[in-house]
């Protein structure tokens, strides 16, 4: 390829791979196998999509998959919310009753498609600060910007070493920033702390232990026996059933709340989340 041919190829208008529109270098972004696909197609991607690590059919793919997400948003109308932080450019959605959050930016979500993620689908989560060192000793480092950092479950990533009932998510590889606060560091923690703390409460970090002036067993040990009443009840009921050949009419209620409540016990409470996560995408 000579230098012209290049520069062309570089800097040149592309065709789209999608639409056909023709577009320059501004308005577009490379795909696998030396296509394009042009800044309007993008945004009915997820805009947290690595889109050059995907060829056109996966793309298109995607694309179906961000149609059905669009539904399962629109969905969520009517549904129990939890917003942090309850005003911001940037944040959370937070829908227990259906296993699922939405990530907000008042200044993309009109130019974007959106979407949910699913509850089992994050890896990990943690906050962020950014402060810069002051111009002069003994002075307090500037605040830039706090937030959330979270890493989904990729495709590639060995299940088995993590904590059980994640899920993968099938495109969102990469680490995702949400900035909560770039002007108040004192509040913006406190919008962090929020979050880190609901997504405590979702995975059952602290169901473990007891506070000061508890009693009794801890929530996760409440869990777990009743995934032990229930596995002793439903064995009752089948050693019962293969003596007298009669089957009660509740059986396979008996056994699906008896598997619901082991995998909750082995989940710290996630599995929960995940049948209602089942449940909503089941609708669309």
């Amino acid at each position: 390829m000579g230098i012209g041919d290049w520069f062309k190829k570089t800097f040149g208008k592309q065709t789209c791979a999608f639409c056909g529109k023709e577009v320059g270098m501004m308005s577009r972004d490379k795909i696998k196998n030396d296509e394009f696909i042009c800044s309007d197609c993008k945004r009915t991607c997820s805009r947290f999509l690595q889109v050059y690590r995907l060829t056109k059919d996966e793309l298109l793919g995607h694309m179906e998959y961000m149609k059905r997400q669009g539904k399962l948003v629109e969905s969520m109308e009517g549904v129990k919310e939890r917003r942090v932080p309850s005003a911001g450019r940037q944040g959370i959605l937070f829908y227990d009753e259906a296993g699922m959050f939405r990530i907000y930016d008042v200044d993309k979500d009109h130019r974007y498609a959106m979407e949910m993620i699913r509850y089992d689908q994050v890896a990990k989560y943690e906050p962020y600060l950014d402060e810069a060192e002051p111009d002069e000793p003994g002075k307090e480092k500037i605040f830039g910007e706090c937030g959330v950092k979270l890493t989904l479950v990729g495709g590639m990533d060995d299940l088995s070493q993590m904590p059980k009932g994640l899920r993968a998510h099938p495109y969102i590889t990469q680490e995702i920033t949400i900035c909560v606060n770039n002007r108040e560091k004192d509040i913006g923690m406190m919008d962090v702390n929020h979050i880190i703390g609901h997504f405590n409460y979702i995975f059952g970090v602290n169901d473990d232990t007891k506070g000061l002036f508890s009693f009794g067993p801890t929530k996760q040990q409440k869990r777990e026996g009743e995934a032990l009443k229930a596995m002793t009840g439903m064995f009752g009921a089948a050693i019962k059933a293969a003596r007298t050949g009669e089957v009660p009419e509740d059986a396979a209620a008996k056994v699906a709340d008896a598997m619901n409540k082991v995998d909750d016990a082995a989940t710290s409470g996630l599995a929960r989340y995940s049948r209602l996560a089942d449940e909503a995408e089941a609708k669309i």
